[in-house]
């Protein structure tokens, strides 16, 4: 959620480059010719043209990457030409191209490109008579962008403290469940385009609420932990970690059909009952796994593991179920 209002405020800087560039530069095209300076007509005629094909571009396929970096190239290098075409009186264009280089471009990239800038600048600045106001105009540039700097960068830290706090779960520091409804979707997403399968495999603790009612809720959290930094440790690279709620879990195996995530439900069941201990002896969970169908929605496709997981606990607890045999069971 929050990386997609990172990629709209991207795509409202391409947007409106694209809108300044047509309203502000275009005019100029048009006297500058009939001033007779095709060259400086050209070159703003290009800017608008450049600048309006790129926010068409990202506006049909709602990518910033490639068009981020056309943006923030197009308006550095036009602003620099424009600079020497027109002379030092242009010099304050430089202003906003160093801070749109720090939002348009990673931080590494924007202080390459804002450095070579400055270094373009250099001639422009020692064309004016009076040094120190030469010096005076490299400086408030340079003053100007390290300022730009320490925005961006104290906006991208607190942006990614807020995705943090968004997308996980407190206690676990595991996926929360809005995580989970965006990977899922993903997931769907995938299948209809490509048919990738993928299988949810819901993880309940069984008889956790005695542990809470005997031994305290900060027992019962510590536990929680446990069972989440043996779910990381277990859990392949594909695979996806979620605290649903209270002491159930989810994991999302991708590229993995049913049978395949048995295998995976089966080694977290055996490795939670061997290593993970309560105050009251060893902690047994029930699991239930359910492969996406076509046609199927995130919710339909969750209620499918949960009711295995269920039948699980009904069949004695401490085991796997699918979701195919407890729909069988249900329909005997």
């Amino acid at each position: 959620m929050l990386e997609d209002s990172k990629k709209r405020f991207q795509l409202g800087l391409i947007y409106l480059f694209a809108v300044l560039a047509t309203f502000g530069v275009a005019p100029f095209v048009v006297m500058r010719y009939l001033n007779g300076e095709y060259l400086k007509a050209i070159l703003d005629l290009i800017i608008v043209v450049i600048a309006g094909a790129n926010a068409w571009y990202a506006y049909r396929t709602q990518s910033v990457f490639y068009p981020s970096i056309l943006a923030a190239t197009q308006y550095s290098i036009a602003t620099v030409a424009v600079i020497y075409l027109n002379g030092p009186l242009y010099f304050f264009w430089m202003f906003p191209a160093f801070s749109a280089n720090f939002f348009l471009l990673r931080a590494p990239f924007a202080i390459t490109v804002n450095v070579l800038i400055m270094l373009a600048m250099i001639p422009i600045a020692m064309q004016v008579d009076d040094q120190v106001a030469a010096f005076g105009m490299l400086a408030s540039l340079l003053f100007a962008g390290s300022m730009t700097f320490v925005f961006s960068r104290e906006a991208n830290k607190h942006h990614q403290l807020l995705q943090t706090y968004a997308t996980q779960d407190a206690l676990t520091q595991l996926g929360n469940r809005r995580s989970m409804d965006l990977e899922m979707t993903r997931c769907i997403d995938d299948f209809k385009r490509s048919g990738i399968p993928a299988t949810v495999i819901v993880l309940d603790l069984d008889h956790f609420k005695e542990v809470n009612d005997n031994f305290g809720h900060q027992c019962g959290d510590e536990l929680l932990v446990d069972i989440a930094n043996l779910l990381r440790q277990r859990a392949r690279k594909t695979d996806r970690l979620f605290r649903f709620g209270g002491e159930e879990f989810v994991i999302l195996a991708r590229n993995t059909h049913q049978e395949s995530a048995r295998v995976v439900a089966e080694d977290f069941r055996t490795q939670i009952a061997a290593h993970i201990k309560s105050p009251a002896g060893a902690i047994t969970t029930s699991l239930g796994c359910a492969e996406l169908r076509s046609g199927e929605t995130a919710i339909q496709w969750f209620e499918r593991a949960d009711r295995a997981m269920y039948q699980a606990k009904e069949e004695g607890r401490n085991r796997v179920i699918l979701a195919d045999e407890a729909d069988d069971s249900g329909a005997l």
